[in-house]
């Protein structure tokens, strides 16, 4: 997927600013007519077939609320399916689901932004990093997204800036997420990217000098993705020659997730794998 594909798609899911959209305003003037037939009865005459107006305007009501909700549950079913592919791991059926969805104005502006998140992580784990970078920067633009949603879109751009190489306006992103009071589970998530932002600089002192605190962390609110902050920290430790740790940290991020996984979304992790032996039952 190109940058004018994404583009596209984040115009063509956004809601419309009216008031009321088309069908919405249709649904109001057939409600309109209805009551002006049972109120005013004379308001058809003495036509012989008068009294099957209301019926065909309320049957005509009916009709367009039943095609409105199917088509909602039709999107709901692809956006379910699209986020269990991301979850599985499954990227070109990630990509289709979430194209199809979001091909179509989302006025549920969560799910929209839980939608652009999938197609973001979508493109990430393929290496488009501009792709995300541009859905990311929308979002946070449009902001209309729930205070989690952003948050989660602030850290994943401030780590797609570094790959991308915006390294300042990384760092700006990073410390800025670092000065706010955090709850524990949006905590672990800074950490990782700030232990993430010290590996991919050559920072690694400062990456060990929490390394006990993160992994905690890590280990309490992050599940199985904690292996990535586990790996992160294994690459900390090599790099300042403390071999015994960096291999502790190596066998306990693989134990959650296999090397492939850690390498595909850590280039960083390269060396530490190639020196260390991963865990004999990682999942």
């Amino acid at each position: 997927m190109n940058l004018p594909d994404i583009d596209a798609l984040i115009a063509s899911s956004r809601p419309k600013r009216r008031l009321l959209g088309s069908s919405s305003l249709i649904l109001l003037g057939l409600s309109m007519v209805l009551g002006a037939l049972w109120t005013e009865p004379g308001f058809i005459g003495n036509h012989p077939l008068g009294w099957l107006v209301p019926q065909g305007v309320l049957i005509a009501m009916i009709v367009l609320v039943a095609r409105g909700a199917a088509r909602q549950r039709r999107l709901a079913r692809v956006l379910a399916a699209a986020l269990e592919a991301v979850q599985l791991r499954q990227w070109p059926q990630a990509c289709e689901g979430l194209t199809e969805f979001l091909r179509h104005r989302i006025p549920f502006l969560t799910a929209r932004a839980e939608a652009l998140l999938a197609l973001a992580a979508t493109e990430e784990a393929v290496h488009h990093h501009e792709n995300s970078q541009r859905i990311y920067e929308a979002l946070l633009q449009e902001n209309n997204a729930d205070l989690v949603q952003l948050h989660i879109t602030r850290v994943c751009l401030a780590a797609t800036l570094l790959r991308t190489g915006r390294t300042t306006d990384a760092v700006r992103l990073i410390e800025r997420l670092e000065r706010v009071e955090l709850p524990d589970p949006l905590r672990a998530q800074v950490e990782l990217l700030s232990l993430f932002r010290e590996v991919n600089m050559g920072q690694a002192q400062a990456g060990i000098e929490r390394a006990d605190q993160r992994r905690e962390l890590f280990r309490q609110y992050m599940g199985t993705r904690a292996a990535y902050g586990y790996g992160l920290l294994a690459a900390a430790f090599d790099r300042v020659n403390r071999p015994d740790q960096a291999r502790a940290f190596w066998q306990d991020a693989t134990l959650l997730l296999k090397p492939a996984m850690l390498l595909e979304r850590f280039d960083e992790l390269k060396g530490v794998a190639e020196k260390y032996p991963a865990a004999e039952y990682a999942l």
